[in-house]
């Protein structure tokens, strides 16, 4: 039986089998969004009260993940509203066809987990949120696009300038560590 009909069908072990299933994974892309673990453990579990409360919505012809990180991404879309945070995107001009990942593999495996996690909390909120979905959930470019109802070119531009921010926040780093 799919989560959601057991949702439909008996809330108390839906909920159960719902934060056993999908509570990691919101909650690693929530830490990935949020300034701090506490404002991710509450976007989680408000993310998974409202799935519980509006089961009836989802349309099982998308995918159930994709619903449950619309709602996350909705949630942290208004607490940024609330405190202000939200800065508009400028440039939506194609990039080449899939952006180039430039942060080497020794760059990674030089870096700490820490320092990893440091430099994607550096990113912007929508810098951050494309790698995310992309490299967290494996999701495609077009598949992005459909779920922040964006054009794609604008996810490649992200994805890039993304990619750029991380490799000059890591190069920093390593050469700090190395003087």
């Amino acid at each position: 039986m799919e989560i959601w009909e057991e949702l439909k069908k008996n809330k108390e072990s839906g909920a159960r089998r719902l934060v056993d299933e999908y509570g990691n994974r919101l909650l690693g892309a929530a830490l990935a969004l949020c300034e701090n673990p506490q404002d991710a453990e509450d976007l989680v579990f408000r993310t998974l009260e409202q799935a519980i409360k509006k089961i009836q919505q989802f349309n099982p012809e998308y995918s159930f993940l994709n619903w449950l990180y619309a709602i996350l991404r909705n949630f942290r879309k208004m607490d940024l509203r609330k405190k202000h945070l939200i800065v508009p995107f400028g440039s939506t001009e194609d990039l080449p066809e899939t952006p180039t990942f430039s942060i080497s593999k020794e760059l990674l495996s030089e870096s700490s987990d820490d320092t990893i996690e440091e430099a994607l909390r550096s990113l912007s909120e929508l810098l951050r949120e494309v790698i995310v979905l992309r490299y967290y959930y494996d999701k495609t470019l077009a598949e992005i696009a459909i779920m922040l109802n964006i054009p794609e070119g604008t996810v490649k531009s992200r994805l890039y300038n993304a990619h750029n921010a991380l490799y000059k926040s890591l190069t920093l780093k390593r050469n700090s560590r190395h003087e």
